[in-house]
């Protein structure tokens, strides 16, 4: 091999280890400039024992209990707070375990076959007949701060069905609000749960209380 062959395989070499050189210089630099990733916690509505009233008339029915209506941020998993007027946001490195609608759901239809004075309660993901529907839109599901003191507002525009007619029975707007212990995302998870399940009680009774058609 002669002297300008070896010169210029020498020079060759020398530029790849300066180009993988840089290629890893690059990548550790864009692995130390890149956000880390939040760490969130998950959590489930606390559910709270339903009062079941001496005098309450059982319905002998099967009842389906619809997802609600909701858009924004009441569609998805996140914990939504008004720290100040108009401005929606949400509890960073938090989320619901399941997305605002299916909680709010699954919590009533808990709530209605743990007080025993509903012959059936099914959801709306099971393809079985029903006699009565549940269903409405839900305005809002989040904290609001007032003179600094988180309290929990659930707002629930009730529809009650006949599913066979596709008749409007009932219509009704419910107002929940609850104080937190404090401003700790726990506390206000814990102050939801009993929110939620006020309105649940709420619901029942008032449907408990229609007359018998």
């Amino acid at each position: 091999m002669s002297t300008e062959h070896r010169t210029a395989r020498f020079k060759l070499n020398i530029g790849l280890r300066g180009a993988l050189a840089a290629l890893i210089f690059i990548g550790l630099t864009a692995c130390s400039i890149l956000p880390k990733t939040e760490p969130v916690t998950f959590y489930r509505l606390p559910s709270a024992e339903v009062i079941r009233s001496a005098t309450a008339r059982p319905l002998a029915l099967t009842v389906r209990i619809k997802q609600p209506d909701s858009n924004g941020l009441l569609a998805g998993n996140r914990i939504a707070v008004i720290p100040t007027t108009n401005q929606l946001s949400a509890y960073q490195g938090a989320r619901w375990a399941t997305s605002v609608p299916v909680l709010f759901r699954d919590q009533v239809l808990d709530a209605w076959r743990q007080s025993g004075l509903i012959a059936h309660v099914i959801n709306d993901s099971q393809s079985l007949s029903a006699d009565r529907e549940l269903t409405g839109s839900l305005n809002a599901f989040q904290s609001e701060y007032r003179q600094g003191q988180p309290r929990v507002v659930i707002q629930f525009d009730a529809q009650w069905l006949d599913p066979n007619s596709r008749t409007l029975l009932a219509s009704r707007r419910f107002d929940v609000t609850e104080p937190a212990a404090n401003s700790n995302v726990p506390a206000v998870v814990a102050a939801f749960g009993v929110a939620q399940a006020r309105l649940s009680q709420q619901l029942l009774e008032w449907v408990l209380a229609m007359p018998a058609r």
